[in-house]
């Protein structure tokens, strides 16, 4: 923070706006899970994970409107909120990137990696060994939980025939 009193970080209005938009999307993804089927077998269906991704959701959402609310009632004076477009566009490629290879057949693993690796890039973290790994245990662990656990068909390519 610096001495004018001006503190870092988007103004109060765009996180009250951030968190509104989180709590409509929990909203959406509760909605869509009760229209799921019910789990043919014993144990957890598909609709448990939209459930568990909403409540997360519906979390950050709280805790976006209670972060603006704090910085309204404190009243500093924020600088204008200039975004980085960069970042944005960093991220951006990621996604549709994700999308590209999973249409051309890399799977549901490649497609996550590239994601993780540009997310990470785009909010500063340079692409090493290191964070390639940690995106590759993790991309694996989310695709062995959602076939394995859920039942749930994800784009299959060359890693995850490896997988089985």
């Amino acid at each position: 923070m610096s001495d004018d009193g001006a503190s870092q970080g988007p103004r109060w209005q765009t996180q009250c706006g951030i968190g509104v938009a989180l709590l409509l999307v929990a909203a959406a993804l509760w909605f869509d899970a009760r229209q799921l089927p019910a789990s043919p077998a014993v144990g957890v269906g598909p609709s448990a994970a939209m459930r568990l991704v909403g409540a997360f959701v519906a979390i950050l959402g709280v805790a976006h409107l209670f972060t603006a609310w704090r910085a309204r009632a404190a009243g500093h004076a924020v600088a204008a909120d200039r975004g980085n477009r960069t970042s944005l566009g960093i991220v951006l490629a990621g996604l549709v990137g994700q999308i590209a290879l999973l249409e051309l057949g890399a799977g549901f693993i490649a497609g996550s990696l590239w994601l993780f690796a540009l997310t990470a890039r785009g909010f500063g973290e340079p692409v090493r060994a290191r964070l390639l790994a940690i995106g590759a245990a993790l991309s694996g662990a989310v695709y062995l939980f959602f076939t394995q656990a859920l039942s749930l068909a994800l784009p299959v390519g060359p890693l995850e025939r490896l997988l089985g």
